[in-house]
């Protein structure tokens, strides 16, 4: 997800910190549903969240390869500002709804940290979250001040790297280690 907000960020602050509110909006959802509905949840459901959810990696990891934050930022985004900012926070939320290691930290350690340390502690954990959606745009942002163009192709490499990367040990973990195995 931060190799996402990294990417949104060179474009501008606003839409870094729209896909970081994606998120969080994600992990509010997965964190309502995880302590609603977790007897309910079987490996057969578990193996579809991680195949679409590496899918779904993959194809960002290509848009951000095909995309061109430097024509953006210099002549601004071609599409409203309205549409951007819905881009950026939709695709975001749908990223965390289908990130299996997302849904599977709320299955395990959130629910955990949840019956542990009660809804208190949860407040604590999306204020460190807000912090980090706010901050870490910032960041990005002066960094590409300072650093220009090398900025850009670093964070578009890291990126790109970092979702390939991720997509390939969910699928490989979604197809192999939940018992498909090729005839």
């Amino acid at each position: 997800m931060n190799a996402l907000i990294a990417s949104r960020s060179l474009i501008s602050f606003k839409l870094g910190f729209l896909t970081g509110l994606g998120a969080m909006t994600a992990d509010f959802i997965l964190m309502i549903t995880t302590y609603f509905a977790f007897n309910m949840i079987n490996n057969n459901v578990i193996r579809a969240i991680y195949i679409v959810g590496g899918s779904y990696m993959i194809l960002l990891a290509l848009l951000i390869a095909k995309s061109n934050p430097e024509k953006t930022i210099k002549n601004g985004d071609s599409r409203s500002k309205t549409t951007s900012s819905i881009i950026s926070y939709s695709t975001s939320l749908a990223l965390g709804l289908a990130n299996p290691y997302q849904i599977l930290w709320w299955l395990s350690a959130g629910l955990s940290f949840l019956s542990i340390f009660g809804p208190a502690a949860i407040t604590g954990l999306f204020i460190a979250i807000l912090i980090w959606i706010t901050l870490f745009p910032l960041l990005v942002r002066a960094g590409y001040y300072y650093g220009g163009r090398a900025a850009i192709i670093a964070i578009k490499v890291f990126s790109i790297a970092v979702l390939l990367s991720f997509a390939g040990l969910i699928l490989y973990e979604g197809i192999l280690e939940f018992g498909f195995h090729w005839a």
